[in-house]
């Protein structure tokens, strides 16, 4: 009569034990996914910043090449920003503010690094057809509409990947030189846009549309 009941309780314990399992491996999983994406930031990071000595110890060398090496460190880039949105994310039960926190801040010196390098390529080389844009949003204030606006810029991006690099950046982050644009630029509505084109500076602040963005490309 008590074989079926140990039969249960087995079950029962074999069920919580597999759980807890998931939940061990599905967090040590994470932990290295997490290693991963530092040691990749850490390659990126050493790319950059030779990258940027070499810019400002001598003149950049205007190919093609240069272009290629820029389009290739902003892939790598886009690679930690894409694994960023999910470790950030509802869905990541193992969220840690503090690995997320740093991660962002690494993300965001890329990405503003990367921009230098190529505004410096673009006046130094005189390239006429090449856009850059700087997108500041703060989701504590412009959640949807940020949402949105981010929508519209990926795709304009994609429609225009030859000659345009977009940059995004979370104007509540306390980094120095997003502190710099937020005063600099009064940036007190979002999304805030500025645009880089031919040596001239544009800025848009709250929403813009696809065919808005479009005008500036082509200015």
């Amino acid at each position: 009569m008590d074989k079926p009941k140990n039969i249960i309780t087995i079950s029962v314990i074999i069920s919580v034990l597999s759980f807890f399992l998931g939940i061990i491996l599905g967090y040590l999983l994470y932990q290295y996914s997490f290693q991963q994406s530092v040691l990749k930031i850490n390659e990126i990071n050493s790319l950059v910043i030779s990258a940027q000595y070499l810019a400002n110890s001598q003149s950049l060398e205007c190919s093609d090449n240069y272009l290629s090496f820029l389009e290739y460190l902003k892939s790598r880039i886009a690679q930690v920003g894409q694994e960023l949105t999910y470790l950030e994310s509802k869905e990541n039960i193992y969220y840690n503010e503090g690995e997320v926190k740093y991660l962002k801040s690494q993300y965001f010196n890329m990405q503003y690094l990367h921009f230098l390098l190529t505004k410096k390529y673009i006046e130094d080389c005189n390239i006429t057809n090449f856009t850059l844009i700087l997108y500041f949003y703060n989701n504590q204030y412009c959640s949807d509409e940020c949402a949105m606006q981010g929508n519209i810029l990926t795709y304009l991006y994609v429609q225009n990947k030859d000659n345009l690099y977009i940059y995004s950046f979370d104007s509540s982050y306390p980094n120095y030189f997003i502190s710099y644009y937020n005063l600099n630029y009064n940036i007190t509505i979002w999304p805030f846009i500025i645009i880089y084109k031919r040596n001239e500076t544009y800025t848009i602040r709250g929403f813009a549309s696809l065919d808005e963005l479009k005008s500036y490309l082509t200015k």
